[in-house]
C-alpha cells in the first residue's frame, strides 16, 4: 500500500520549516499512525534555537497522539490487537529489548540501538520519524498504548514526554505519603509533578517559579504553596519551607526548570536525609555550583533521570484517566495550528505564554 504524507522538515536554526509531500509504502510489518495532534516540547525549542543539536533535515515532534492508519501485525504493549482507527499514544523511543541497558539495567531509554522520534534525520526508512507531520511510522520496539475513549487528545498528547518523564523520575527516587516536596519549575513537567505528588498523598507540594501565571496554574494542579524567586531570596524561601515543616526542610526536591540555580537551591532547602531529583538539565554545558557541604552533612540523595522506561507511559495514561475529574488537563494546551502554520506555532511557543502550543496536521 502506498500513501502520500505531508511532513515539516527542520533544516537548521534561523531557517523556516519546509512543508513537503512524500510518498510512503506501508506493509503489515509497519505501524503507520495518522497524527491527530502534536505539541511543541521544550526540547523542540532547544533544537530550533540551536541550544541542542539535531541531524538535518529532521521532522521534529515527539509529543503526539494519533490513529492507526493501515493494517499492521504489531500489537500494543499490553498485547491487544492494533486496528485501523484505534487511537494510540506511544513511547518517544524504540528500544531493542535485548541489550544490557534494556534488560539488566532496566534503562531501555539508553538502549544500545536506541531510536528517538523527532530526533532522527528524515531520510529513507526514517522519513516519517517525527510528530510534526500527517503520518508517522512507528518502529519495532516502540511501546504503543490504546487511549481510553474518555480521554481527549489534548489531555493525552504531552504525556509521552513530560508526564512519563516525571512519573519515571519520581518512581526512581521514591515517593512516600505525608512528605513535603518542593518543585523548582512550573513548566509542563512541574505542573504534572505537582498533581502527581498530591495523588501520592503529599501534604506539602510547593512550587517555585518566576512566572506568576504559571504559579497560578500550579495552584490549580495541586500545589499547596508557591514561591517566586524574583521576589524572595533563596534564604527567605528556605525559612518559609522550614516554617511549613516544623524546621525540618523538604523531604523531596524536584528540579524541572533547567535553570542552573535550581538544583543548588533544592539541596539548600532539603531536610536531613532528603532526596533531590533532577530532570531538567537536558542541554549541553548545564554547569552548576553546589555547596557540597549541604549535600554531605544532610546525607542528601541526589539522582538524575533522563526520559523514561516505557512502563511509565502506561502509568501516566492511567493517572490521567483516574485524575481527569480533578484537574483540567485540556487547559494545559494553548493555541492549535495547522501543519502549514508550523513557523507561526513555534513563534508562539517561544513566547511561552502557554505551557504547550499544539499542531493539528489535519487543519
Amino acid at each position: 500500500m502506498q500513501i502520500s504524507a505531508q511532513i515539516s522538515r527542520f533544516h537548521g536554526t534561523e531557517r523556516p520549516f519546509e512543508i513537503r509531500e512524500v510518498p510512503v509504502i506501508v506493509t503489515p510489518e509497519d505501524t503507520l499512525v495518522r497524527v491527530s495532534l502534536a505539541t511543541i516540547c521544550g526540547s523542540d525549542l532547544h533544537t530550533v534555537s540551536g541550544r541542542r543539536d539535531a541531524p538535518t533535515p529532521c521532522v521534529l515532534g515527539h509529543e503526539a497522539v494519533g490513529t492507526i492508519a493501515a493494517p499492521t501485525q504489531h500489537r500494543s504493549v499490553t498485547g491487544e490487537l492494533l486496528r485501523e482507527g484505534d487511537r494510540v499514544t506511544w513511547s518517544l523511543m524504540a528500544s531493542c529489548g535485548t541489550c544490557a541497558y534494556c534488560t539488566d539495567r532496566h534503562l531501555p531509554q539508553k538502549c544500545d540501538r536506541l531510536f528517538k522520534y523527532g530526533h532522527a534525520r528524515s531520510e529513507g526508512a526514517t522519513t516519517l520519524s517525527g510528530g510534526f507531520a500527517t503520518h508517522i511510522l512507528l518502529r519495532p520496539g516502540t511501546a504503543i498504548y490504546h487511549i481510553p475513549d474518555a480521554l481527549t487528545d489534548k489531555a493525552v498528547v504531552p504525556i509521552n514526554c513530560a508526564l512519563a518523564t516525571v512519573v519515571n523520575g519520581l518512581k526512581t527516587i521514591g515517593t512516600y505519603p505525608n512528605e513535603a516536596a518542593v518543585i523548582h519549575g512550573a513548566g509542563m513537567l512541574g505542573i504534572y509533578a505537582a498533581c502527581y505528588l498530591r495523588k501520592q498523598a503529599y501534604d506539602i507540594v510547593a512550587v517555585v517559579d518566576i512566572n506568576e501565571a504559571r504559579l497560578q496554574t500550579a495552584k490549580r494542579f495541586g500545589a499547596t504553596h508557591t514561591f517566586n524567586p524574583a521576589k524572595l531570596s533563596v534564604g527567605e524561601i528556605d525559612e518559609a519551607l522550614k516554617a511549613l515543616t516544623n524546621g525540618r526542610g523538604t523531604d523531596l526536591g524536584v528540579e524541572v526548570s533547567g535553570v542552573t540555580s535550581g538544583l543548588p537551591s533544592l539541596i539548600a532547602w532539603s531536610a536531613v536525609g532528603g532526596r533531590c531529583l533532577t530532570l531538567g538539565y537536558v542541554y549541553p554545558n548545564a554547569h552548576i555550583s553546589v555547596d557540597a557541604d549541604h549535600l554531605v552533612r544532610k546525607c542528601v540523595t541526589l539522582r538524575g533521570v533522563h526520559n523514561y522506561h516505557y512502563i511509565a507511559l502506561g502509568d501516566s495514561l492511567r493517572f490521567i484517566e483516574e485524575s481527569r475529574g480533578h484537574y483540567p488537563f485540556d487547559s494545559l494546551i494553548g493555541e492549535t495550528y495547522g501543519l502549514g502554520d508550523i513557523n507561526a506555532a513555534f513563534a508562539a511557543a517561544k513566547r511561552r505564554d502557554a505551557l504547550r502550543i499544539a499542531i493539528a496536521p489535519s487543519l
